[in-house]
């Protein structure tokens, strides 16, 4: 399993509007790509946010940058962000205990 970690900064206004845009369009779209495995946001009232995408592997994870689907999901937060976003992959070592509502596995 491998991660995405996207780090970003929103404007403290639109972070509430950030976190419905991310829930109601970005994860139902990621659900869609071959390999997803789930997704965390992590926000602060300052804007500062992180946003974990799991992939099974590497190549899937890279093919949906590829393919454009990242950058279209970056864009529909173009309005609300402050700079640009930077991302790292990172190899998931250990992942136990997490847990949450129906659409976490």
């Amino acid at each position: 399993m491998v991660a995405r970690v996207t780090h970003v900064k929103v404007k403290p206004e639109d972070v509430e509007e950030a976190v419905r845009l991310f829930d109601d369009s970005v994860i139902p779209a990621a659900a869609q790509e071959e390999g997803f495995m789930g997704a965390l946001l992590l926000t602060r009232e300052d804007g500062r946010a992180l946003v974990v995408d799991l992939c099974d592997t590497v190549e899937h994870m890279r093919a949906n940058e590829h393919n454009g689907f990242y950058q279209t999901q970056v864009a529909k937060f173009a309005d609300k962000l402050v700079g640009r976003p930077s991302r790292a992959f990172y190899d998931v070592s250990v992942a136990k205990g997490v847990q949450g509502g129906s659409e976490l596995r």
